[in-house]
């Protein structure tokens, strides 16, 4: 198995595996970098930061499910753009389709959005890792997830940013799920092969050594 071929497969797993937890931390957050309401922030908070597991006791458990995730949504960034390197997809073609125009955004998003994706998912990890009181180092990271002191520009920014997990996460689900009514069996199998002669180095032979 090829290097890139290994990280199109983790990739593809690792994002299913986390599609759902990713989906609830990733959107919440979107959410909780604006002034809302009371009741929806003591629902937002606890869903962003634990997975609502404190309101049944678990909050440990729900904040190292959070840890684990966003560490998973780093690799997957980085996988992404390693898989992005060799196909270089910076536009969406509609024409060829619903199913290759998505192919198309989970990239051009994924690369596009990569910088600030890797951000969030690092700076994450180091707000609930980070012993309370540490510093200016602590305060770094806190501003970075937080978009504390942010100008609303870059709020802006950042909540897309945290969207755009939302998308990855939708559109890699959606991606693997391929179709297999008879219609469209062809289109599935031909959108498959491409991404994978795309992806892998490794030359194919026939079965017959000619």
């Amino acid at each position: 198995m090829s290097f890139r071929r290994f990280v199109l497969v983790t990739h593809r797993w690792l994002g299913l595996g986390s599609s759902v937890v990713l989906a609830i931390v990733a959107g919440t957050g979107s959410l909780i970098l604006w002034t809302l309401p009371d009741w929806l922030r003591r629902i937002v908070g606890p869903m962003h930061q634990s997975l609502g597991f404190e309101k049944i006791g678990f909050e440990s458990e729900g904040r190292w499910i959070v840890i684990a995730t966003s560490a998973v949504a780093a690799v997957l960034a980085l996988g992404g753009l390693i898989l992005w390197w060799k196909l270089k997809i910076i536009r969406v073609k509609t024409a060829a389709g619903w199913r290759r125009a998505l192919f198309d955004v989970h990239h051009v998003l994924g690369f596009v959005g990569f910088l600030l994706m890797f951000t969030l998912a690092v700076s994450g990890i180091g707000m609930i890792v980070t012993v309370p009181d540490s510093g200016e180092f602590q305060r770094i990271i806190v501003n970075l997830h937080t978009t504390r002191g942010f100008p609303f520009w870059l709020k802006v920014i950042w909540a897309m940013g945290s969207a755009a997990f939302v998308v990855q996460g939708v559109s890699g689900v959606v991606m693997w799920w391929k179709p297999r009514t008879s219609t469209s069996n062809r289109r599935s199998r031909e959108l498959e092969v491409s991404e994978i002669q795309l992806t892998s180095s490794a030359p194919r032979t026939s079965r017959n050594g000619s």
